[in-house]
């Protein structure tokens, strides 16, 4: 026999539990998700500059080696890529869902990766290229330096943001779990086990026997 025991208060816990994390989902606060996207445009139209700077460059007339000059050319034209093809495209993730962590996380990796080389192609420039050159990419490099660093403060308040969240929605549950222990569980014992079918009891046939009757006898 197998006895199932329901403890209702739990099942009411446990439910709760589900619908909160469903109706509760762990997002940055309002706040923070609006300073991430205050700065895209500025960052955008930054990028356009900077990608029409490296296309005015004559590496070609510096007086350095061949191999710098190969160097550098590489490096701008991996910019120029970055800035008119990637990046957009990062931009775009980040408004079309502000609150995302991950999104804003890939942007800020990928002005990480373009700040490097452009602060690269711009000391290589202020080393044997032209002065009008040099000035334009230092300003790029600057103005990309400073979007960046506010890309990561609002970054940074956003996982803050989230994990305020989550230790909130953590209490929560913990609350309606001690809750449910301090209070009587009324418990129903359910039996999903068939009875045993009882074998009907075989009733005996009357054994049927016929009386002889003496004949009657004939008078002599």
């Amino acid at each position: 026999m197998k006895l199932h025991i329901i403890c209702f208060p739990a099942l009411l816990v446990f439910a709760s539990i589900c619908v909160a994390q469903a109706a509760q989902p762990v997002q940055p606060a309002a706040g923070a998700a609006t300073s991430i996207t205050a700065p895209l445009a500025q960052l955008d139209q930054t990028a356009r500059q900077t990608a029409l700077d490296l296309g005015k460059l004559r590496i070609e007339k510096w007086k350095t080696d061949n191999n710098t000059k190969e160097q550098t050319r590489e490096n701008a034209a991996s910019l120029e890529k970055n800035l008119t093809a990637a990046l957009p495209g990062l931009l775009q993730q980040v408004q079309a869902n502000p609150a995302s962590v991950g999104a804003a996380f890939k942007l800020y990796r990928n002005l990480n990766v373009v700040y490097d080389v452009l602060s690269s192609v711009t000391e290589s420039t202020g080393a044997f290229g032209s002065k009008d050159d040099y000035q334009a990419l230092a300003t790029d490099t600057a103005n990309l330096d400073n979007l960046r660093r506010n890309i990561a403060d609002s970054l940074e308040q956003m996982t803050s943001a989230q994990d305020t969240s989550y230790a909130q929605l953590v209490n929560q549950v913990r609350a309606q779990q001690q809750a449910a222990t301090a209070e009587p569980s009324k418990k129903v014992i359910v039996d999903d086990t068939e009875p045993a079918k009882k074998t009907p009891a075989k009733k005996k046939k009357k054994s049927s026997t016929t009386a002889s009757t003496p004949a009657a006898s004939t008078p002599q």
